[in-house]
């Protein structure tokens, strides 16, 4: 939301009317509201109490490092998620109550490097500076005393809230083996109050600046002077300097970050050049010239493969993932034009170039979005008008990386692991935050059913099961015995969980995990061996539902052998190792059409399983040494190829993993080896009620050298 004067206004106005603890909820509520544009949930006192007591609400930061540019670790402590939206709203208090210094030009609203970087253009010296642990020098007390001075006043009868506050915006950190109660770095709240904290410093290095003809400005912990004279070397200005940082505002130089730069050297104010204007350092330029170059002499897949390798040499040390060329170029001329202008001419001729590539690339895409969702492709019965059929798009990398949310930082992780790193004030906030994001979850919808409804039973609430007695009439797609879930089949659990978790100390709560199922909610006999009474057990079974993890994949395959014992099978002792997020019910089916076909040909009896993990995907082998296709291939209709039991292996893996064949195949009375790729990336197939045709030719993919049987390939994304 656009935000104007008048919301400026009122927020000052009801700060400057605050009297109490209900005054203040109501104060975040409005500034959430005004925030994201419409009528969110507002802020709790019990939340707001309960986060600003890190006795209560002990683990209300997770600590990680990221790396720095130099390759060194930087430490950041992020607020948990009930913590940062009660932040992000204060934070947007402070900006509209106090008004920074003009020198200070980071995490202020309308300013960014560049306005930094202005200020310091054609000087013959310019000096640059860093404050050492910048925001763990700012502790809980010098906090509180910033709330209890203008132009917040949160004095006399006020300064509980002043505390309350302080409280809130710090936590105890071990620093140096000393716990301290500082400024996180990575709360939302943290930059502004420095700014605030630090006017008085700005103040005086400003008018330390204006005695000796000089510039300053500061970006958080980076700290510029500029002038067209060599004052650095004047004593009287270095004793003022020291004295001002280290002696009167308790700050402390970095020494190691000290630079003094002159004219006709390379001067840089925040990461930007300033000798004659602002500007981008010409490797930034070239290496967007190079990267469109690249994109178009060999096509965006060539240049992708390049630009990875690139990338990954010059930030793979900072920067982890699978970065996309098309989404980095985009943000680094966005980049440019902000430092050089839209009208810069270096700016505008590559911003053409990179337009008419992606209008090129995009084009089909864009189809395969419209498809997915809006659903164009929707065949429809013309005398019920209900549709009948609808074309769906393989997409196993989107499955995983929905289901990899169990294990990462989101709301989805704590439905199945332990809450001893992670504490919601309230169960209603937790299944409020389920609730609220489900956009990801409902594309599941498109691309696999059973996972869809699996994941509905479980967390949320499906849309039509009658219950008799207590008891749903239907389970889980998979396991009909299972009949309960976070909010399913009724409110009791989430009323057991109110009583034993909210308003309750940390030593006293019981964690949802702990609830003893009803008798009548029980499966009646061991579920995959598992006796099932607490919702403990329930989780269990559903992350074997989601995940082969535990050895799960080797024993379900070892127990497919057994059944088969006229065979000989190598390498499976080396899927002990294998661990990874997928619809596993859908990929075991795949597993049992494979062996079924198998055990048709009783005279190839050597099988060899094996896998690699390349480029973040497992790709799983299973081989029948010596077994080759009777069927000869047509490489023109590809997909006359396919029987019942490749269509019936390609079917339960839609949207799980990419799907292919290997072997020495006939064609046109020779022996041709090489792969059949049955699914792939985008490929569309059609369903019909609950199955799944392939609408799509398999792609043939000749080899150069002979196979020594036939291979069904599984590739999954990780």
């Amino acid at each position: 939301m656009k935000i104007e004067q008048a919301h400026i206004d009122q927020i000052r106005k009801e700060f400057a009317e605050l009297q109490s603890k209900e005054d203040l909820v109501k104060l975040l509520s409005d500034a959430k509201n005004m925030l994201y544009g419409k009528e969110c949930k507002p802020v709790q006192l019990k939340s707001l109490t309960y986060y600003a007591n890190p006795t209560l609400c002990k683990k209300r930061y997770q600590t990680f490092t990221i790396k720095k540019k130099s390759g060194a670790d930087r430490t950041i402590n992020a607020p948990v998620k009930g913590l940062k939206s009660i932040l992000r709203s204060l934070n947007f208090v402070l900006q509209c109550v106090c008004d920074p210094h003009e020198a200070a030009t980071g995490f202020v609203l309308g300013k960014s490097i560049v306005d930094n970087a202005k200020k310091h253009v054609e000087h013959h010296y310019v000096l640059n500076m860093d404050l050492k642990d910048f925001f763990h020098t700012f502790d809980r007390n010098r906090v509180k005393m910033g709330f209890m001075y203008e132009p917040f006043n949160l004095n006399g009868d006020k300064e509980p809230l002043a505390f309350l506050l302080a409280s809130l915006c710090t936590h105890p950190f071990e620093i140096d083996g000393e716990v301290k109660t500082v400024l996180p770095q990575g709360s939302p709240t943290s930059p502004t109050l420095t700014n605030i904290l630090c006017k008085k410093l700005d103040r005086r290095l400003t008018g330390l600046a204006n005695r000796f003809g000089a510039t300053y400005t500061r970006y958080a912990d980076d700290i510029t002077f500029s002038s067209p004279h060599n004052i650095y070397t004047n004593e009287a200005f270095n004793k003022e300097l020291k004295r001002i940082i280290e002696e009167d505002q308790k700050l402390v130089i970095n020494p190691e970050k000290t630079r003094l730069q002159k004219a006709g050297y390379r001067q840089e104010a925040t990461g930007l050049i300033v000798n004659d204007k602002v500007n981008v350092r010409r490797r930034y330029v070239k290496q967007i010239r190079m990267w469109l170059y690249y994109w178009e002499k060999y096509g965006y897949e060539k240049a992708q493969q390049i630009f990875i390798l690139d990338y990954t040499t010059d930030k793979g040390h900072v920067k982890k993932g699978k970065p996309n060329l098309a989404n980095v170029l985009d943000g680094k001329l966005e980049f440019l034009k902000m430092v050089k202008g839209e009208n810069d001419s270096t700016y505008e001729t590559l911003k053409k170039r990179f337009d008419k590539l992606y209008v090129i690339e995009n084009s089909f895409s864009k189809v395969l979005d419209i498809w997915e969702n809006e659903g164009i492709l929707k065949n429809t019965d013309k005398n019920t008008g209900q549709k009948t059929s609808e074309h769906i798009i393989h997409n196993p990398k989107h499955i995983t990386k929905f289901l990899r949310q169990f294990k990462e930082n989101t709301d989805l992780k704590w439905t199945t692991h332990s809450w001893d790193n992670i504490k919601y004030a309230s169960i209603d906030d937790f299944i409020n935050a389920l609730n609220e994001n489900k956009k990801e979850f409902n594309r599941l919808y498109k691309h696999n059913r059973d996972l869809y409804n699996l994941i509905q039973y479980f967390i949320y609430q499906p849309k039509s099961n009658p219950i008799e007695n207590g008891i749903p009439k239907y389970g889980w797609v998979n396991l009909q015995a299972m009949k309960f879930g976070w909010q399913f089949p009724d409110n009791k659990f989430l009323l057991w969980c109110k009583e034993n978790y909210d308003n309750k100390s940390y030593d006293e709560r019981k964690k949802p995990f702990q609830y003893l199922l009803p008798k009548e909610l029980r499966p009646s006999k061991t579920v995959k061996g598992k006796e099932i009474k607490y919702f403990q057990d329930v989780v269990e079974i559903f992350k074997t539902e989601i995940q082969f993890r535990e050895e799960y994949l080797y024993k379900e395959i070892r127990k497919r052998i057994h059944r088969i014992s006229d065979f000989n099978f190598s390498g499976l002792d080396e899927l002990k190792k294998l661990d990874f997020y997928t619809y596993t019910p859908g990929v075991l089916s795949a597993i049992d059409h494979i062996f079924e076909q198998i055990k048709r040909n009783e005279t190839a009896i050597d099988i060899n399983i094996s896998y690699i993990i390349h480029n973040q995907k497992i790709i799983l082998s299973i081989t029948q040494i010596n077994s080759f296709p009777s069927k000869e291939l047509d490489i023109n209709n590809t997909k006359s190829f396919l029987g019942g039991h490749l269509n019936a292996i390609a079917e339960s893996l839609f949207s799980l993993a990419d799907f292919s064949i290997e072997s020495n195949f006939k064609y046109n009375g020779k022996i041709i080896p090489g792969e059949l790729q049955i699914t792939y990336e985008n490929m569309i197939g059609k369903r019909v009620a609950s199955n799944i045709t392939l609408t799509q030719e398999p792609i043939f993919i000749e080899s150069n050298n002979k196979l020594p049987g036939f291979t069904y390939k599984l590739t999954f994304y990780i």
